[in-house]
């Protein structure tokens, strides 16, 4: 009877603990509703992040939003200034194990390298990086809600990522380098990229870190 007390308690604590993490990313999702209007100092823009994906879709919701009078245009040619998505990983790592060796714990990450460039490709931003983590608990019994939660927690960082990105297009440094480049004085110490062309995915992941698809099969590694 106690075996079945503690298996009903646990199952208890990881659905109460799902939800709440289920919760806190919902809520973090409307972050950048609350952020205002920010406007940025270049009129059209081009975001080089797929349309097709919840977090592209979000971001470009996230600039309209906070800068409604910059144009996020359709190709590189058209705008002042490109935003370039270098890399975009996401990444799972299990962080507890139980003593009979499964995992009872992982993190979730992501990694995000971008630029920012004007239309001669010359740097405004250089490549920069953003990660985040979520932890997630993990349970056998309950694998059918793990996708749904997995997902969740993406959303969450995606959110945490986009409003990242907003505040540092909008730091006063990248503000000084766009005007100095609109005035023609180029920095030598500063890479020239090439506009309609993303170079390769730079760097390894973290050591332990892998990429999430057995997870999200809902098979611990």
């Amino acid at each position: 009877m106690n075996h079945v007390w503690l298996s009903l308690r646990t199952r208890s604590r990881w659905f109460l603990s799902a939800a709440g993490l289920a919760l806190l990313a919902l809520l973090t999702a409307c972050g950048f509703q609350m952020r205002g209007e920010t406007p940025l100092p270049f009129n059209t823009l081009y975001v080089g992040v797929p349309h097709n994906t919840h977090f592209g879709a979000n971001l470009r919701r996230a600039l309209r939003a906070a800068s409604p009078n910059t144009q996020l245009v359709d190709t590189p040619k058209e705008a002042q200034v490109v935003l370039q998505q270098v890399t975009n990983q996401r990444l799972i790592n299990d962080t507890s194990l139980n003593a009979q060796g499964q995992v009872e714990e992982y993190e979730l990450g992501i990694r995000f390298t971008f630029r920012l460039i004007d239309s001669k490709g010359n740097a405004i931003l250089p490549d920069t990086t953003f990660t985040t983590y979520r932890e997630l608990p993990y349970n056998t019994s309950a694998a059918q809600a793990l996708s749904s939660l997995v997902d969740s927690l993406y959303a969450s960082m995606e959110q945490s990522l986009i409003s990242r990105i907003l505040r540092r297009i909008d730091a006063p440094d990248v503000r000084e380098s766009y005007a100095r480049l609109e005035r023609g004085e180029t920095n030598p110490d500063r890479p020239v990229y090439d506009v309609n062309k993303v170079q390769p995915p730079q760097g390894t992941m973290p050591p332990g870190w892998t990429n999430p698809p057995t997870l999200l099969d809902g098979a611990p590694r």
